[in-house]
């Protein structure tokens, strides 16, 4: 039941009602399954015992109706009748599977892309305390899992319970004892089965998910350091920590793997065994030949109906129990940890809009989560609209912290940041929309020069002229031109494919494409060579007046047209300097 709630509360109510779609036809085709099984009694009857049809009304009826000239030409007919139903309930089940398979797999695709969307929702410190390689596996493997091994199997469960259920009924009414019996015998064996093994699956299930995301952290760290790697010659520790997670996760699978196996076989023994049960107990309760031929064709036509369904249903109890853990994560971060948030299109473009931004910090706090040291301590700053300041200081003295508070993409553990008198916290999708940021470490997709200028606005909707400006402000537009397909040369993965500072200076143009009203510098000259820093400082200079700057800077030489300097020595800031003092006294 735990499971069901989880569920039911991962979907919206469009969704609920397409599922319940499903299991309406899922009803049906339990019915039709039930029939076709029901149909046995009658048509051997038909066959064995001619002198059935004249004692049935009903056949009777069908006779005369058909004007059937002898027995055979009933049985004929009545086979064509049975041959069509089969067609006919094979034609609908082939049509269930396809909108159940339909439905689920693209709710699958909807709940991983709302999965990935909440994750890029969350707040900076979220991915600070989380591991990537978890939230890849979570939106790659664990929702594709959810589906494949929880839901899907859940469906199937209900499926096979309801033919179970009807086969069962129908049993009953025909033969009670023998049906109590099969009951009895079944529902005890499967019973200790499956409390036998119901832990020891959803500890295989935990194990396999945190080996998975071991697997992946390790190719993750493994390839993304492949000129350390390289240089240190520390290959095979990297694929001996691979090989760690990878034998737990093996283990983990193999035993999942088995647990699917054993209940044919088991159910396979049980059934046997029961079947001869049946019909010894038929020969006692019946000295009717015609229905114990009857009686025992229609027990053997459920048990090999029932077969497949119970051991389907014992597999899907299994399945569900291993991959419960899937279930638990995807409901911890979309329905226990979900948090209000406000996309780009529902922000508001006026908040901070209309006039020059002046931004006054205010006696701020920060510590970083799980620890009571504050990095930030007592700030209180005021930043010209228009001007460029500097924040320059010893590396863990508060500056880079203090620029992501200013962003926003941390949040003050006391104190406020406001523009012209209004907390960014009461809008932050707003203010990032008025921010370029330049970072030291630029990330670069492996697409072309143009997406990632333009970075996160499609292709059909960028601006090549927008473009050829914002590199020529970050001095790259010469070298993009004598490329043999300037713009639309690929960069390769995190930039591979061009120099660190031709990545440096993209990622400015990055931030200049969008046009922002602050532009953030965070070191983001310290990969270029002299000449090229003083290129794009002077271009930075050029934006005076019309831009708010905010630069983070060791050289000395990067802030020295800067209006103002803020100097940050452990976590408090002194605002008392002009930039060309600071560079001649330094």
């Amino acid at each position: 039941m735990d499971s069901v709630r989880k569920i039911n509360q991962l979907f919206e109510q469009a969704q609920k009602k397409k599922l319940l779609a499903v299991f309406l036809l899922m009803v049906f085709a339990a019915l039709f399954e039930t029939m076709s099984v029901g149909l046995i009694v009658p048509f051997v009857q038909i066959i064995s015992d001619p002198q059935v049809v004249q004692d049935s009304a009903i056949f009777f009826r069908i006779y005369e109706f058909f004007n059937f000239s002898s027995h055979s030409a009933f049985v004929i007919g009545a086979s064509l009748v049975f041959l069509s139903f089969f067609i006919f309930k094979n034609l609908f089940l082939t049509f269930f599977y396809y909108v159940q398979f339909r439905v689920l797999f693209n709710e699958q695709v909807r709940l991983s892309e709302r999965l990935f969307r909440t994750y890029l929702m969350k707040p900076y410190v979220f991915h600070l305390e989380k591991n990537s390689s978890e939230l890849v596996r979570n939106t790659n493997t664990e929702v594709q899992s959810l589906f494949k091994y929880h839901i899907i199997p859940i469906f199937t469960l209900l499926t096979e319970l309801l033919i179970t259920a009807f086969i069962f009924a129908l049993l009953l009414i025909i033969s009670p004892v023998a049906t109590l019996m099969i009951v009895v015998i079944l529902g005890t064996s499967v019973g200790l089965f499956l409390r036998g093994f119901n832990q020891k699956i959803t500890q295989a299930g935990k194990n396999q998910q945190m080996a998975l995301g071991g697997m992946i952290k390790w190719v993750n760290q493994g390839l993304g350091a492949g000129k350390e790697i390289k240089v240190s010659g520390k290959e095979e520790y990297f694929v001996k920590a691979y090989h760690d997670e990878s034998k737990k996760y093996a283990t983990a699978l193999r035993f999942h793997e088995l647990v699917q196996q054993v209940p044919r076989m088991f159910i396979e023994t049980v059934m046997i065994l029961t079947v001869l049960a049946v019909i010894v107990v038929v020969l006692f309760l019946t000295n009717n030949m015609t229905d114990l031929f009857s009686i025992s064709a229609l027990f053997g036509m459920a048990a090999f109906r029932l077969m497949p369904s119970i051991n389907r249903s014992m597999s899907a109890v299994s399945i569900i129990r291993h991959s419960k853990p899937a279930l638990d994560v995807i409901y911890r971060d979309l329905v226990e940890e979900q948090e209000e948030v406000i996309t780009p299109e529902e922000a508001d473009q006026e908040l901070f809009a209309g006039q020059a931004m002046k931004i006054e910090v205010k006696d701020l706090f920060f510590h970083y989560p799980g620890s009571l040291v504050n990095v930030i301590n007592g700030v209180n700053v005021s930043i010209p609209a228009g001007k460029a300041t500097a924040f320059i200081g010893e590396t863990g003295s508060g500056k880079t912290t203090l620029i992501d508070l200013l962003i926003g993409v941390l949040e003050p553990t006391e104190g406020t940041i406001e523009v012209n008198g209004l907390s960014i916290q009461k809008d932050l999708t707003s203010w990032h929309q008025k921010i370029g940021y330049i970072p030291q470490s630029i990330f670069l997709t492996d697409e072309s020069i143009r997406s990632n200028v333009a970075f996160g606005i499609a292709d059909d909707e960028i601006k090549d002229e927008a473009v050829w400006a914002a590199l020529e402000k970050a001095a790259l537009k010469k070298f993009v031109m004598n490329l043999p397909d300037q713009l639309d040369t690929i960069v390769g993965e995190r930039g591979v494919k061009i120099s660190g500072g031709q990545k440096q200076r993209i990622g400015i143009a990055r931030a200049l494409y969008h046009d922002p009203e602050i532009l953030v510098m965070d070191e983001a000259t310290s990969a270029l060579d002299n000449e090229t820093e003083q290129e794009i400082i002077r271009a930075v200079d050029r934006l005076k007046g019309h831009k708010t700057l905010l630069i983070i800077a060791h050289r000395l030489t990067t802030i020295q047209n800067c209006d103002l300097v803020v100097e940050m020595k452990d976590g408090k800031a002194f605002t008392n300097q002009v930039a060309k003092e600071v560079a001649r006294t330094s």
